[in-house]
């Protein structure tokens, strides 16, 4: 009687014991920022040509569609070589509206990469710049809270100075330096952009110990900026299309994440939240996320659906926007996609069955969803690039 009871406390111990874990673990699974560590999935062969393009003083082009990765690639890479003479400069290019917004953020970020402490940053900026004299602002913290304006008629005289900061400065310190700028394709929005842009290549065409990273969020711009011949950066370096992460990765990735924090997830729930999906790494780590946070021990049926609506739910709001805006004749484009209609889109009978007018119709649709990255044709089909668009399109739109 004493052993059994034994092995009972013993088991409601055990038993307890994983519950707390269970409640207390944190959840394995990032998205919506720049993830790293066990949390970053894979890319390396990615990450090897990457890293060897900044060791090499390669400049590189990422191009793929949003939110797969592009950013934590950058990120994974440059703090793999940070132990080099290699200093790696990072700009958001999201938030720049005009040409003075670059080159205040393009020299912050340069002065503070290179710059040990906020007085070294003056000195540099003093030291380096000759002809332009910068508006520098120091806050209550002036290692975090520094930054730097420009006067716009001395920029037009001498924008060339503030382009060759990090070339200068690379080969006054005796190092290399990497400027990653993400959101690149915003200068398109610039006024004068191909000025802009022609003015860009001129100049960073004839850096030596400084190379650029190029990538941003808007496939299509950015395809443009860098795929057209008559585009200033035309082959400017070595142009790389994100691809998806294999399927194998993913169901190696996810089994992991749960099985570490003593959760259990069939093979088949893997597969659907891969298929759901279709790889797509932002929803594949936000779906994981969710349906992490609802399970004790075993994903469920029950878990993995409320968890799928839950996702489509948080993003209803930006995909109710965006439908709102489309003519009648695009949602109907757009239900013949989401039907399985990817290649016969001009063909009479399809034509009829979803009310799209001509043929002429739908060819000025598809290039209008093209530009507002909606649609992506890839070996002549049409597909969402979205693909949590498409399930929460078919919910919501198809029903």
């Amino acid at each position: 009687m004493v052993s059994y009871y034994l092995v009972s406390l013993k088991t409601f111990i055990n038993f307890a014991a994983k519950k707390i874990k269970n409640m207390t673990s944190k959840n394995p699974f990032y998205f919506g920022r720049i993830v790293s560590g066990e949390a970053f999935t894979n890319r390396e062969q990615e990450a090897r040509r990457l890293g060897g393009n900044f060791r090499n003083g390669i400049n590189t082009i990422l191009i793929s569609p949003r939110r797969w990765g592009k950013s934590s690639l950058v990120k994974k890479t440059g703090e793999a070589i940070k132990n080099t003479d290699l200093r790696m400069v990072y700009i958001d290019a999201f938030s720049l509206r005009r040409e003075t917004d670059f080159y205040a953020a393009y020299a912050q970020a340069v002065i503070a990469a290179t710059s040990s402490h906020w007085e070294e940053r003056i000195e540099n900026l003093k030291s380096f710049l000759k002809q332009i004299k910068p508006k520098i602002t120091i806050g209550v913290n002036p290692e975090t809270e520094f930054s730097v304006g420009f006067d716009w008629e001395e920029l037009r005289q001498h924008p060339t100075e503030i382009l060759d900061l990090p070339e200068k400065i690379a080969k006054t310190k005796g190092i290399r330096i990497v400027v990653c700028i993400d959101e690149f394709q915003n200068i398109a929005a610039f006024n004068d952009s191909l000025a802009f842009q022609k003015l860009l290549r001129s100049v960073w065409q004839k850096h030596e110990a400084a190379r650029y990273c190029l990538y941003g969020s808007k496939y299509h711009t950015i395809q443009e900026l860098f795929e057209r011949q008559s585009m200033p950066f035309y082959r400017f370096g070595d142009l790389i299309h994100l691809k998806k992460i294999a399927e194998k990765d993913w169901r190696i990735f996810i089994k992991e994440r749960f099985g570490k924090t003593e959760k259990n997830i069939d093979k088949a729930f893997v597969s659907q939240i891969i298929r759901d999906t279709d790889r797509h790494s932002y929803y594949i780590q936000q779906l994981s996320h969710l349906i992490w946070e609802r399970t004790g021990n075993n994903v469920t049926a029950a878990i993995y659906n409320e968890s799928l609506n839950d996702m489509l739910d948080q993003n209803s709001t930006l995909y109710q926007r965006d439908t709102e805006k489309m003519s009648a004749g695009q949602i109907n484009f757009l239900k013949a996609v989401a039907s399985g209609e990817r290649n016969r889109l001009t063909s009479v009978a399809i034509l009829k069955k979803f009310n799209m007018g001509t043929s002429a119709n739908v060819i000025k649709i598809k290039k209008h969803l093209l530009n507002i990255e909606i649609i992506d044709i890839r070996n002549k089909e049409v597909f969402f690039i979205d693909p949590v668009y498409e399930l929460w399109f078919k919910r919501e739109i198809m029903q």
